[in-house]
């Protein structure tokens, strides 16, 4: 039995033998596909009157919020459920949270009205016991039975505002489902396994007759993933949803639908079909870039093409690789003129008085570029004018010098002390690194933190909502377009030792990217070994200053500087390095603005075409 350390955990068996799912709104209750909106149904009913009278009620009702609105993570199938936010003062429920608590999971889901709490309450049963073999069956079979409530709209999911099939709300409950009966070990004759694959099959062979090309996707990928079905049989009608999206003029669609097909000849041991499907999905990369116009963005998606073409050997991608380098080469050479500096006439004073406001009720992509948007990197000019001034006004703060030590307590930074008239540049830096420090706080805490929070509380957000905006970025090198997602996606759930650690490293990556689609020269020759290799970010800035501030700005550049590399700064590039960042530096304001920063940089050179519809979205 749980020690109810969690007042999500505190329901015993006796209260859900005794708990009705009574709710005034019974059919919204049953029809309901959203876990999260479902937990807002049950976190709702707690403070009514009733649960004054009826204690036993209100932990059960605990119990079923926070078990429905926990994250789910398909990328970690034997740890799926984490915290929906964390902050530095505590977090919301995690799976094993519930350990000991199998028997209660397990009682409560089988009674439930809804597969979708059945399947959510089973599965965490069996997670946090796998002894309760049975709880798990349940599980995956309630995961079919959710799937099959989509398709004939028994089940509606309203937090998705479309009339369409959610094809990827389908997919994941299936998925779900099948990693359950994988875990287990399931013979492939099991009738439980049986009834997923079937129904995995049939769901194709309907959607593939609606011309539903997502659809079809999606179900042989799960036929693929799970074997479920010949390779051969997976691959070819891949290729049948992929000249689908061509007919609907999504090229990202067509490439990944090519690229799936590609695995699954590869599968199938079939070498020669597997080239042809990259071939053709690196041209239609390539393709899109050339329509868009601008010649950063087509440098973009042509390296895109040109990575899905390493290590083939047919003289059809040979031929094809040769090509795009040239026109890569000729793009990177022009992109200077497309993508001067990062400048939008944008006035943000009015969203910082009433940040709140502005963030609730936007759409989550909405809400994903006003976060990035919400605060812009000030001018040097700015702060060093602000710091001189405040050495003027209270001389005696920076009369004497100083020394910064680090936590081993060796100096790490030394400055004198600041004249009234003659200000030496080391007390200067100091004076602006301590400024920065105070204002970071505020920003993060009056800004950042106010959206992040607020998208938490009204979006459950996914790998593939941040992973398309990242596949589109100039600033994300293609080859790291998955580790950026992870870490931007641990930024948005408030995990920021994850985002923090993943993504300190990667903004060496997208310098040397972005200086490399300017024509610029990176690598480092070293003439006593005859080596050569990229530069390091401090290389970078000593070498290649002036090209960094005229494409992303000098007050972006300056920034980077003070946040990352400085010594008179938090130093994170070197500290999270060389492990000498302490556990609560991710949770710091220079730690969460650190983050953001990246997603900043992440989504400016999409504002262009996404930036009308924020502004009418934010607009009183």
């Amino acid at each position: 039995m749980n020690d109810a350390k969690y007042p999500w955990t505190a329901a015993s068996l006796s209260d859900v033998n005794e708990f009705e799912f009574d709710l005034a709104d019974a059919e919204l209750l049953s029809s309901e596909a959203s876990a999260h909106r479902l937990g807002d149904m049950f976190f709702a009913d707690g403070p009514s009157s009733e649960e004054k009278n009826s204690p036993s009620r209100s932990r059960v009702l605990q119990l079923l919020g926070s078990a429905l609105q926990l994250h789910q993570r398909l990328d970690l199938p034997k740890a799926p459920y984490t915290a929906m936010i964390e902050s530095g003062s505590g977090r919301t429920a995690v799976g094993t949270d519930w350990k000991g608590c199998g028997a209660v999971l397990e009682a409560l889901g089988r009674r439930s009205p809804n597969p979708v709490i059945c399947a959510r309450l089973c599965d965490l049963g069996w997670f946090v016991e796998r002894g309760r073999v049975d709880s798990g069956r349940e599980a995956a079979l309630a995961y079919c039975r959710v799937a099959e409530g989509l398709i004939t709209q028994q089940l509606r999911h309203r937090d998705l505002d479309t009339d369409h099939l959610p094809v990827r709300v389908i997919g994941n409950a299936l998925r779900r489902g099948l990693q359950i009966c994988d875990i287990m070990h399931l013979d492939r004759d099991d009738p439980d396994l049986r009834v997923l694959r079937q129904f995995c099959l049939s769901a194709a062979d309907r959607f593939e007759a609606e011309a539903s090309s997502e659809g079809l996707l999606l179900m042989m990928t799960l036929a693929l993933d799970f074997e479920l079905d010949e390779p051969g049989n997976c691959a070819s009608r891949m290729e049948v949803a992929a000249h689908g999206f061509s007919s609907d003029g999504d090229p990202h669609a067509v490439c990944d639908a090519l690229v799936s097909a590609g695995r699954a000849w590869r599968r199938a041991q079939d070498n020669a079909n597997y080239e042809r499907c990259l071939v053709e999905a690196s041209s239609v990369m390539a393709e899109h870039g050339r329509s868009l116009g601008g010649t950063l963005s087509a440098s973009h998606f042509v390296q895109q093409a040109i990575d899905l073409l390493r290590g083939l050997s047919s003289a059809d991608a040979k031929a094809s690789k040769r090509e795009l380098r040239v026109e890569l080469i000729r793009l990177q050479s022009a992109a200077e003129d497309d993508f001067s500096s990062f400048e939008y006439s944008w006035d943000l004073s009015e969203l910082v008085d009433a940040v709140r406001s502005r963030a609730k009720g936007l759409s989550l992509k909405n809400g994903l570029f006003l976060l990035a948007a919400i605060h812009r990197p000030r001018p040097t000019q700015v702060i060093e004018a602000e710091a001189i001034e405040g050495i003027r006004k209270h001389p005696l703060s920076s009369l004497f010098g100083v020394e910064q030590y680090d936590s081993d307590g060796y100096v790490r930074f030394r400055a004198p002390g600041a004249g009234l008239r003659d200000i030496d540049s080391a007390a200067l830096e100091h004076a602006v690194a301590k400024q920065e420090e105070i204002y970071r706080g505020t920003v993060v805490q009056g800004r950042i933190a106010v959206v992040l929070y607020q998208l938490a509380s009204e979006h459950p957000i996914s790998y593939a909502d941040v992973f398309l905006l990242c596949r589109d970025s100039p600033f994300v090198p293609t080859d790291l377009t998955e580790t950026f997602s992870r870490g931007f996606l641990a930024f948005l759930h408030g995990d920021l030792t994850s985002a923090l650690f993943i993504l300190t490293p990667l903004m060496e990556a997208s310098l040397i990217y972005v200086l490399k689609g300017h024509d610029v020269d990176v690598v480092r020759h070293d003439e006593d070994s005859g080596t050569q290799e990229d530069m390091s970010i401090t290389q970078l800035y000593k070498s290649h200053r002036s090209e960094l501030n005229r494409i992303f700005g000098e007050s972006v550049i300056d920034d980077i500087d003070r946040i990352f590399l400085a010594r008179s700064g938090p130093g994170l590039r070197h500290a999270i390095a060389h492990g000498t960042a302490s556990d609560g530096v991710p949770y710091s304001g220079d730690g969460m603005y650190a983050c953001w920063l990246m997603w900043h940089l992440c989504l400016i050179p999409l504002f262009k075409d996404h930036f009308a519809a924020l502004a009418s979205a934010t607009e009183s």
